[in-house]
């Protein structure tokens, strides 16, 4: 992640602290069944990483530097430290609360709540630093200092983890993310239909070949569309879908996808009336496995024609 600027960093510790909190609530929820040892390791997580580490990174570099450029002391940065202070206080409990389990059997009756009071807390946290502190941080700090606080940010990660310690770290939530039963699937919350026609409503058509380079999806199946589509497409190579001259093309991008040396392909025609951007995608599993290809067909003459500023409905 060499080419992450400091928010990135910050925003990156974040979703990893949301992750590790959604595998809490999920333990919390088993009550006394519980597997002690994973909940345990989330709380040390919880400390280390998301208290020790990433708070510094605030605390002692990201919160002082505001202060210097002009930001007031009793404003966000005041109320982000009051909850700092409260995270910890929660974590404490919570660390007692296990050890209490791991050392006698027993665990209080109160672990759920005191879970989900810290979540609450933790996840209100965050989206007020997210949406509300980091953007206001930003119209203090200068471009040049930019480089200073990410290279601050990495070192604290280093003294405390080594190299590559951001990434250890995300396997080791990622791995017990598989003991638990996986990430959380937001999709699974919703209907089939819903997601086809949030897929459908986007100004864009988009088509799926699978690895095998077999054409799995398209689409806007009843609307009219930029380059046509019909169902005869499925379940047939996605090169039987090309014009022979193109072909070449097609094969070499996926290859390359395949290989593990590219990751899209972007190209631009004048079709008819319009400006069409067409781009590819690799589609990859959390491993990193190739799993197929997705094409965005997209008419983007209406974007270039724009100017200035559009604020208001």
């Amino acid at each position: 992640m060499t080419d992450q600027n400091y928010l990135d960093i910050l925003i990156n510790d974040h979703a990893l602290i949301e992750r590790a909190l959604v595998l809490l609530e999920k333990q919390s929820e088993l009550g006394g069944k519980l597997n002690p040892n994973i909940a345990m390791t989330l709380v040390d997580f919880l400390i280390e990483y998301g208290d020790t580490c990433h708070n510094m990174k605030e605390e002692n570099v990201y919160f002082p530097h505001l202060l210097s450029l002009g930001m007031p002391p009793g404003g966000p940065i005041g109320v982000m430290l009051e909850e700092h202070k409260g995270e910890r206080e929660y974590l404490d409990k919570l660390k007692a609360m296990l050890t209490e389990r791991i050392e006698s059997g027993n665990l209080s009756t109160d672990f759920k709540q005191v879970v989900e009071e810290y979540s609450a807390l933790t996840k209100g946290h965050i989206w007020k630093e997210n949406d509300i502190l980091y953007p206001m941080g930003k119209r203090f700090i200068r471009p040049e200092n930019e480089e200073m606080l990410k290279q601050e940010f990495e070192k604290i990660t280093l003294s405390m983890y080594g190299v590559d310690g951001y990434n250890r770290n995300v396997r080791l939530i990622s791995s017990l993310e598989h003991q638990s039963g996986g990430r959380v699937n937001m999709l699974a919350s919703l209907d089939l239909d819903v997601i086809q026609n949030m897929i459908d409503v986007l100004p864009v058509e988009l088509s799926f070949v699978d690895e095998n380079d077999i054409v799995k999806y398209y689409s806007k199946q009843d609307e009219k569309k930029i380059f046509t589509r019909s169902l005869s497409v499925i379940g047939r190579t996605v090169q039987q879908c090309h014009p022979p001259k193109s072909v070449h093309l097609v094969n070499k991008i996926l290859e390359e996808m395949k290989a593990g040396t590219r990751e899209s392909a972007e190209f631009w025609i004048n079709f008819e009336s319009m400006f069409v951007h067409i781009s590819y995608y690799a589609v990859r599993s959390k491993e990193g496995v190739y799993q197929g290809c997705i094409e965005m067909v997209h008419d983007v003459k209406p974007y270039r024609d724009l100017e200035g500023e559009k604020r208001l409905i």
